[in-house]
């Protein structure tokens, strides 16, 4: 990273005291604050969400200029979608897997999701290979359920880097690359 000032990584220095000789885990300025050990902080780490999403409302998407939402068939059965570059995995609701019959796999450990409001959800179970089909392409995504009611699924990050996505926001597209390398464009919701 670049810093305005001296680098304590690069020096040796302590990041809470800032003198050489010692880190920051044997800080005696730690020990009288109070500041956790690296063994606490360990324990902290782990209870720490692992996704994020940025659900917002159908009406929110179908308003905004930094969105993009439309139907599109999952699996063959139209769900209404978000893509979304602020989540860092891809979703599906439980209503939608359950409406498609979807079982989904449990997840060998439950993933945390922080939700716009700031909220941490835990989540168990994932549906592999699910066919998402946009001009009579089909691209598989790994989706986790969630609960979630304004969209049966948001495709995120994992799914948009993937097939090479580029999000155009004002004409509410996304360009994508299908397995032969040929692009193709989804045009999403407007404003109405």
């Amino acid at each position: 990273m670049r810093h305005l000032r001296e680098c304590y990584k690069q020096t040796g220095a302590c990041f809470t005291c800032e003198k050489l000789g010692h880190q920051n885990a044997d800080c005696s300025e730690n020990k009288d604050k109070g500041v956790k050990t690296n063994s606490e902080n360990q324990k902290l780490k782990e209870v720490k969400p692992n996704a994020r999403v940025f659900a917002i409302t159908q009406e929110e998407a179908d308003n905004t200029n930094d969105m993009v939402a439309g139907t599109l068939l999952i699996n063959k059965m139209p769900a209404y979608v978000l893509f979304d570059c602020g989540a860092t995995h891809s979703f599906v609701s439980k209503r939608f897997a359950k409406k498609m019959k979807l079982e989904g796999e449990t997840l060998s450990e439950p993933l945390s999701v922080v939700t716009p409001v700031s909220k941490t959800i835990e989540t168990h179970k994932v549906c592999r290979n699910c066919k998402i089909c946009i001009s009579n392409q089909i691209f598989k995504a790994k989706l986790i359920q969630l609960n979630m009611a304004e969209f049966d699924a948001i495709l995120g990050m994992d799914w948009l880097a993937k097939n090479h996505a580029l999000v155009d926001f004002q004409k509410k597209s996304v360009k994508l690359q299908t397995s032969n390398h040929e692009e193709i464009i989804y045009h999403g919701r407007s404003k109405e």
